[in-house]
């Protein structure tokens, strides 16, 4: 989700806004207290993250729906704007900046399905004042100085740190390895796991990877000669099925451990379990199948499924709608709880003073189906917190048909 990846159609034009909710705007309108309430998404619908992408867009679809039959935001009834970046900064930019300038200027921006596009367009909406709320990962995103006006749904690259320390510790490990992807994404998250593990006294090496690269090998020949106990391998999408059948080429079984985003691979698609047997993924307790479901994500993923974008549910999972469901969930239960202002600081200030610490039926959004809340927001930090026992290390297996994963299941 957060892994920015090469454009596929470079100098592609962006394709036309959609349209959703309320009627079409008109140019020159402005976004206004009696207005439509305008969400304005934007990530790679066409290239290599599509899939994923649009397994996001039905979590914003669904809380879209939610947030009008409610009776709006604020009592104004949300408009849902789409828009095609094929994963390009720049075209995010001349998107958002088009709907600005042409007075349709957005309440509320999804920020794009990776880090280097949220971190494009963040300096945008924090002149105009905008509120933005998504769910890519790095780090430098939580600055509430830099970017007073943005939050995170998913948890910092640095939530998963810690319970990788906690087996490393378990197994002895002396020394780990990783391999990650030379981007804004991967770059943050081999910081992260430095720090954690060069803390706990392990010696910690790593090499970096292109992100169009076809073949890793080089990348892990450099890691196994220098034996280490463990590897950590990051990517997002296409990248991580190129260095597993590296890894798997090389005939090196080492225990490899994924991060968030590396998880999200179908690896049972295109492994067998002998070349997984050494393989272990980190998923959220709350997306595991771990026999019973409750209640609210049972609601949850029904209204996904009766999407065109539901298809995505048994590819890449219910994390992503949910995650992405929480951005117009928080902004909707903020407005209810001040007593409708929807203008950005009203937004902000609430979500700092008044979420309740419970989860469950407690918030409308399902991240927490299994656990308190992890949205405790305030002016030192604009992510979530999750405690590191709600994050399991599982073998690779396959999403059910509701997108909830099953650890070991095949097709």
């Amino acid at each position: 989700m957060s892994q920015s990846l090469p454009k596929l159609l470079a100098g592609a034009l962006v394709l036309p806004l959609v349209l959703a909710g309320c009627g079409g705007q008109q140019l020159g309108e402005e976004s206004s207290s009696d207005g439509p309430y305008r969400v304005f998404f934007t990530a790679d619908m066409t290239g290599a993250t599509s899939t994923l992408n649009r397994g996001l867009l039905s979590g914003i679809k669904v809380a879209v729906d939610q947030a009008n039959a409610a009776g709006g935001i604020g009592g104004r009834e949300v408009e849902l704007i789409e828009n095609n970046d094929q994963n390009d900064p720049t075209s995010a930019v001349s998107a958002l900046q088009e709907q600005i300038s042409s007075g349709n200027k957005p309440d509320l921006v999804y920020p794009g399905g990776s880090s280097a596009v949220s971190l494009s367009l963040l300096p945008i909406t924090t002149r105009e004042e905008i509120l933005t709320i998504g769910a890519t990962v790095a780090t430098q995103l939580n600055d509430p100085d830099e970017f007073p006006y943005h939050f995170g749904t998913a948890e910092l690259t640095n939530a998963y740190a810690p319970p990788f320390r906690t087996i490393a510790e378990e197994r002895d490990f002396t020394k780990v390895a990783m391999v990650f992807s030379n981007n804004p994404t991967g770059q943050a998250t081999e910081a992260v796991y430095r720090e954690e593990l060069e803390n706990a006294g392990l010696e910690f090496v790593s090499v970096g990877y292109q992100p169009d690269a076809l073949d890793m090998t080089p990348q892990l020949e450099q890691l196994r000669s220098q034996d280490p106990d463990a590897l950590i391998f990051e990517g997002y999408g296409t990248p991580v099925q190129y260095l597993m059948r590296s890894r798997s080429g090389m005939r090196w079984d080492i225990p490899s451990f994924s991060t968030q985003t590396s998880s999200t691979y179908p690896f049972v698609n295109d492994f067998s379990e002998e070349e997984l047997e050494e393989v272990r993924v980190i998923q959220s307790n709350w997306t595991v199948n771990e026999g019973e479901t409750p209640e609210e994500m049972v609601d949850f993923i029904d209204k996904v499924k009766a999407l065109p974008e539901g298809d995505t549910l048994p590819e890449t999972g219910v994390r992503l709608p949910a995650v992405a469901a929480a951005t117009v969930q928080l902004a909707a239960w903020a407005a209810d709880e001040n007593g409708g202002a929807t203008d950005t600081e009203s937004i902000v200030e609430t979500l700092y003073s008044d979420l309740p610490e419970e989860g469950g039926e407690a918030t409308p959004w399902v991240t927490d189906s299994k656990g308190p809340n992890p949205y405790r927001f305030s002016e030192e930090t604009h992510f979530p917190f999750s405690p590191p026992e709600i994050f399991l290390y599982i073998e690779p297996g396959m999403y059910d048909d509701g997108g909830m994963y099953v650890p070991g299941k095949r097709s």
